[in-house]
């Protein structure tokens, strides 16, 4: 996604972009390094010149900050988005590695597009990336996989959380990047035709 970028179904929930404008990946999900059996994935600053360190990233959605701490911060949605396997429910995301996650709080809310990390080495890295983790509904902590390694309960594979819409794809390991080309629309909600329809033949047809 571009920076400030808001995408809005036709029935006024947002939908779920990827949070950088490249989408170049450094790590598989369940690799035999530190993503073993899980979902989460990495991910490199990138840009048209090439790589970029501590690269900008933005919110997927409108989140609220859920846990912080060094280089770890867990968000949630403040409501129920579209997710790319075309459901709709809360996400809770995880981004690792940030140097700065000091200018976070709990309970802090970030309007979808607007600058929410950079990619980072803090914690255990091997170089500047961000660490991406999803989960389908509300917050419920993490887990062991049984390998010594962490991720979110009810962990969802990113490519069927995020829509790639305007990020340029460098690599990405050849799963099924999906592009929304729904009808959008930027304000509050309002009922689909078919609700209005169904409603009328309720009614007798009035």
């Amino acid at each position: 996604m571009r920076p400030l970028e808001k995408l809005v179904a036709n029935d006024g929930y947002e939908v779920l972009l990827f949070p950088l404008e490249y989408l170049y990946m450094s790590q598989d999900e369940g690799g035999s390094y530190s993503h073993l059996y899980t979902y989460s994935i990495d991910c490199l600053g990138w840009g048209t010149n090439g790589r970029i360190y501590k690269c900008p990233y933005y919110a997927p959605c409108t989140l609220k900050c859920i846990t912080v701490s060094n280089g770890n911060v867990v968000w949630e949605s403040t409501n129920k988005v579209h997710y790319a396997d075309g459901t709709l429910d809360y996400v809770t995301i995880n981004f690792v590695h940030d140097d700065n996650t000091s200018v976070h709080y709990v309970g802090e809310i970030i309007q979808q597009g607007d600058l929410i990390g950079h990619t980072g080495t803090t914690g255990n890295v091997t170089g500047d990336h961000v660490h991406i983790n999803t989960a389908r509904g509300h917050y419920a902590g993490f887990y062991d996989v049984g390998t010594g390694h962490y991720q979110l309960r009810n962990a969802t594979h990113v490519y069927d959380t995020m829509y790639v819409n305007d990020t340029i794809i460098r690599q990405g390991y050849g799963h099924n990047w999906r592009v929304y080309d729904g009808k959008i629309m930027q304000g509050k909600k309002y009922k689909f035709k078919w609700v209005l329809y169904a409603n009328k033949l309720r009614n007798g047809g009035r």
